[in-house]
């Protein structure tokens, strides 16, 4: 008998749509393997071959799709299972649908649904020399295991980076800086599924394509996922740049690894600078050290962004520690 609104539910049906089915709601709540799973405890058990299905057992099934949706903050057409012992459990129309819905929708997160941790670990900075070549700030992240790595970013979890630039000297060059850091590049984001900046500027890399990433591979080099250059002459070869790398215990469920380390590099490749001094000049003359000097305070900053557990059962992710790897400025 084909699934059809209007008829009984039968034990596979009741199955498929539980754990078997291609996409299955234990599948993205539980610990499953690799780009699936949130890594929840209270998954649902299989009904033996030839059994009822009752009504607790179908408001179950309705109450984890339900609490699937609402961690990611997507629309679907079933609501929680509002059954009372000895209702009649019938079929539901648009329910294979649903999962695929939220099966599809698995990395996305609603926004009340992740915490974000703001410097965490003290691992910001800001730079206050003057530099002419670049500001370079590494940093990582590491997580219990691998597959809690992978269920912060299968659930929805982020990692931003922003650089601000303020106290400078006022120059062409250091507005220009101002302008790619807070419009052009912005805010940096890496989640599952994607990596992005959240200005108005056009990349030259935009891999987006996030943690799951075939490229970022366990114990590989640096990916550059996103760049961004200045776009005004004569300072249009200055850029932004974030490289990411993983490494640690891949694991044996799909994952990477539980190190997850990102390069932000603020890249000063333009030739400005002007001969304003007598002849012969001096590899330090101050006319031409001037133009090629950025000043102020540089900040360097990162926010973590881990799901919570207001519409999960357990925090599968626990703790994670942030720490500098490495920093320069010249």
């Amino acid at each position: 008998m084909a699934y059809s609104a209007g008829d009984t539910i039968l034990d596979d049906e009741y199955n498929n749509f539980a754990n078997d089915a291609t996409n299955n709601i234990n599948k993205i709540w539980g610990a499953s393997t690799g780009t699936h799973g949130y890594g929840q405890t209270n998954t649902i058990s299989a009904v033996s071959a030839g059994g009822s299905i009752n009504a607790a057992q179908w408001n179950t099934l309705q109450d984890r799709l339900k609490s699937i949706a609402d961690h990611q903050g997507t629309s679907i057409n079933n609501a929680a299972g509002d059954l009372s012992a000895g209702d009649a459990v019938a079929i539901l129309a648009d329910f294979g649908a649903d999962i695929t819905t939220v099966t599809n929708a698995r990395y996305t997160v609603a926004a009340d649904n992740v915490t974000a941790s703001a410097n965490p670990n003290s691992a910001n900075r800001t730079f206050t020399g003057s530099w002419r070549t670049s500001t370079v700030h590494e940093w990582k992240i590491t997580f219990g295991s691998s597959d809690k790595a992978r269920f912060f970013f299968n659930a929805g979890g982020s990692i931003t980076h922003v650089w601000n630039l303020s106290g400078n000297t006022a120059s062409d060059k250091s507005a220009e800086w101002v302008d790619l850091f807070n419009t052009k590049a912005a805010t940096f984001t890496l989640a599952g599924a994607s990596d992005a900046l959240s200005g108005n500027g056009s990349q030259d890399t935009n891999i987006n394509e996030g943690f799951w990433n075939t490229n970022l591979t366990n114990g590989g080099s640096y990916v550059v996922l996103q760049k961004q250059f200045a776009d005004t002459d004569p300072y249009s070869t200055n850029f932004c740049q974030w490289e990411v790398k993983i490494s640690g215990t891949a694991g044996s469920a799909g994952g990477k690894g539980e190190v997850i380390t990102i390069k932000a590099t603020a890249s000063d490749a333009a030739v400005d600078s002007d001969d304003e001094g007598a002849a012969p000049q001096d590899a330090d003359d101050a006319a031409v050290t001037a133009l090629d000097t950025v000043d102020g305070n540089l900040t360097s900053s990162w926010v973590v962004k881990k799901p919570n557990t207001t519409k999960l059962n357990n925090d599968a992710i626990g703790s994670f520690t942030a720490a500098e790897v490495s920093q320069s400025q010249s």
